[in-house]
């Protein structure tokens, strides 16, 4: 069975083959370059409102963190941040002013979390139930906020709040 496979098709050393000519030949695809945009969601995370889920959050920044080659103290830093982030949507006293019932909530309970790479920055929203008052600039969780990823950025509308925080990727950096 001198240039016959097992299968019973010729082998290409096999005398006899003919080859053909070189314009007839299948030319090698081009090989496909990946890129990564610089502009796209780099992970998302929704979680009932409950203290329980925080570790779901900070497990989630620490990866992205790492995916974007962060040092790991600016990684670890980012998960605090997305803790306290997260913990001032939990906050009771947040949530009742004395002799007033709380804000509709127009979330369902949930807390929203999204890591958005945007040119050189890492932009990270929180949203969640509205509390009937910004946090306190003087409260402990919002002075590490800021000491953490500089001007953090809070706003509420219709009983839903929205925490976004900014961290700089260092240039050469995925």
């Amino acid at each position: 069975m001198t240039g016959i496979s097992s299968l019973g098709h010729r082998s290409l050393g096999a005398p006899g083959l003919k080859r053909e000519p070189a314009a007839h030949r299948r030319r090698e695809p081009e090989p496909i370059v990946l890129r990564r945009p610089e502009n796209r969601r780099l992970a998302s995370l929704d979680f009932a409102a409950e203290k329980d889920f925080l570790a779901l959050a900070r497990m989630t920044a620490m990866h992205v963190g790492g995916l974007l080659g962060l040092p790991i103290g600016r990684v670890t830093d980012l998960r605090l941040a997305v803790d306290e982030a997260c913990s001032l949507f939990l906050n009771p006293n947040l949530h009742t002013a004395a002799g007033s019932a709380p804000p509709p909530d127009r979330t369902g309970g949930r807390l929203s979390l999204r890591f958005d790479r945007t040119d050189a920055t890492l932009r990270i929203r929180v949203t969640g139930p509205a509390p009937w008052r910004r946090p306190d600039e003087d409260d402990l969780g919002w002075t590490m906020l800021c000491a953490l990823v500089g001007e953090p950025r809070w706003e509420a509308r219709d009983g839903v709040g929205t925490l976004t925080m900014t961290e700089p990727i260092p240039t050469g950096r995925r």
